[in-house]
């Protein structure tokens, strides 16, 4: 199972959220380019990139949009603001190998036309129940019946976020993910991840293929240097076809 290194980025400065509050933002003294650089050189196969100032709101970072192009040997997923077919268009003709949100949750149909290899549902869950925007509104319907038809759509990505353990260093919320995975998707674990021992158990549960993470890596606590993490970011996708 593959540890994909995640970079949030806001106001063009590489940050992390607790539990997803823009006013609880650490900040971290490195640059995007930099930090992208340092997770290629440690074997990064595949990065997931998020655009806050887009998720909440605001226009688009424009600098993410050349990294494709920069690193071509780096499959970039990119989350954050991409609530239209158009803007998801853009994302993939940019370069980007797939693309992460809830229109898939609150469109469905918008995304018809689109390889859904190429789609990654955003479903974030806060006590069990699912969040949009940016994980700033209540979803209208239960997990199951928003599930439904991504599914039908041949839909079978899903990153899953515990929004109560995001950026906490409170361990992974295994129960989201079972949660998910036992609808039929393919899980990108992702949120309090804590080291290699909460890789382990996130890789136990049936259905999760890969697991995000962003302040273990940024914090040292998961250290880029070091062999066991080198192995698990070049590790392949379980049951997951992506290249």
């Amino acid at each position: 199972m593959r540890l994909i290194p995640s970079m949030d980025l806001l106001e063009g400065r590489v940050v992390r959220l607790l539990k997803g509050e823009r006013a609880c933002a650490t900040a971290y003294a490195v640059t995007p380019e930099g930090w992208v650089a340092r997770l290629v050189q440690a074997g990064a196969r595949r990065i997931h990139l998020v655009d806050l100032d887009a998720a909440f709101g605001g226009p688009r970072q424009q600098a993410l949009w050349a990294y494709p192009s920069r690193w071509p040997g780096v499959r970039f997923q990119l989350g954050g603001g991409l609530r239209s077919r158009d803007a998801v268009q853009e994302a993939l003709a940019a370069g980007f190998d797939a693309v992460v949100g809830t229109l898939a949750l609150e469109a469905p149909a918008a995304l018809a036309e689109f390889d859904p290899e190429r789609l990654v549902a955003a479903l974030d869950l806060r006590s069990g129940q699912p969040v949009l925007r940016g994980w700033t509104a209540a979803a209208p319907r239960d997990l199951a019946t928003l599930a439904a038809p991504l599914l039908a759509l041949g839909l079978r990505r899903a990153l899953v976020t515990d929004v109560e353990r995001d950026g906490a260093m409170a361990g992974p919320g295994l129960e989201a993910l079972a949660q998910v995975a036992a609808l039929g998707f393919q899980v990108q674990a992702s949120g309090g991840l804590r080291n290699l021992g909460d890789l382990a158990a996130v890789a136990r549960v049936p259905g999760v293929v890969a697991a995000i993470a962003g302040k273990a890596l940024l914090d040292g606590e998961m250290l880029l240097e070091t062999a066991a993490v080198a192995q698990a970011l070049a590790a392949p996708e379980g049951g997951a076809p992506w290249r």
